[in-house]
C-alpha cells in the first residue's frame, strides 16, 4: 500500500464522517433478517444474535434507514 493509497483512504473516511448520520438497522449476515439483537457485551465489543436463524457472532451488517417521501 502506497502513501497515496493511504491518503485516499483517509480522505474517504473524513468525507464519510461529514455526511449526516441517519438511523441504521442491524441485518443478519447469514439470513438477511433484521430481527437482530445484542447478545453479549465483550471487553472489545458486542456479540449479536439473530432471532430468525440463531446466528451468534460479532459480525452484523448495518443498513441505513431512509424515510420515504410522502405522497
Amino acid at each position: 500500500m502506497t502513501e497515496d493509497d493511504i491518503e485516499a483512504i483517509e480522505k474517504e473516511m473524513l468525507e464519510e464522517l461529514k455526511r449526516p448520520q441517519g438511523r441504521s438497522i442491524l441485518v443478519c449476515p447469514v439470513c438477511g433478517s433484521t430481527d437482530v439483537t445484542y447478545y453479549m457485551d465483550l471487553k472489545m465489543g458486542y456479540q449479536y444474535q439473530c432471532k430468525s436463524c440463531n446466528y451468534v457472532g460479532v459480525l452484523v451488517l448495518e443498513a441505513d434507514v431512509t424515510s420515504s417521501p410522502e405522497k
